[in-house]
């Protein structure tokens, strides 16, 4: 991860009812927004904070929200928009690759996508532990490079 010059912006997606999958709106919920980085949790709606990134003219975006890529429980992995199609879990209306084209039509950024590898996607609340351990170091980093 490295910030953009300008406005960055950390988008997470994720529903917290269903287990890992609560691993986005996790993240954003440890994160601060400052001068240089928003952070926006788009929950299982990502779809309606399109304009307001639009209006923000980021340099830089980053998506964050759970995944299946076959990977070990807890695993991150940056993923190129055509992956997302095969190891996403989503419980969201609109791929996040298409919301970020809609973006980049709109406004030219860099845009990156982090997967992370679930383990437990049913009902109920809270991560399993390998997630929680991976989305506690992401943060870190975010803080390291962003804030």
């Amino acid at each position: 991860m490295r910030p953009g010059s300008g406005v960055n912006i950390i988008v997470t997606a994720g529903n917290r009812w269903r287990m890992d999958d609560g691993v986005g709106p996790y993240i954003s919920s440890e994160l601060r927004s400052s001068d240089v980085l928003i952070v926006i949790d788009a929950e299982c709606r990502p779809e309606n904070i399109v304009d307001k990134i639009i209006s923000l003219n980021p340099a830089y975006i980053i998506f964050i929200d759970a995944a299946d890529f076959g990977g070990k429980p807890g695993e991150a992995r940056v993923l190129e928009a055509s992956d997302i199609s095969t190891c996403s879990i989503s419980t969201h209306s609109i791929p996040i690759p298409v919301i970020a084209q809609i973006i980049n039509e709109e406004i030219r950024t860099e845009i990156r996508y982090i997967g992370i590898q679930l383990e437990k996607y049913s009902f109920g609340e809270g991560l399993s532990e390998a997630v929680l351990v991976c989305a506690d170091e992401i943060v870190d980093e975010i803080r390291k490079n962003f804030i």
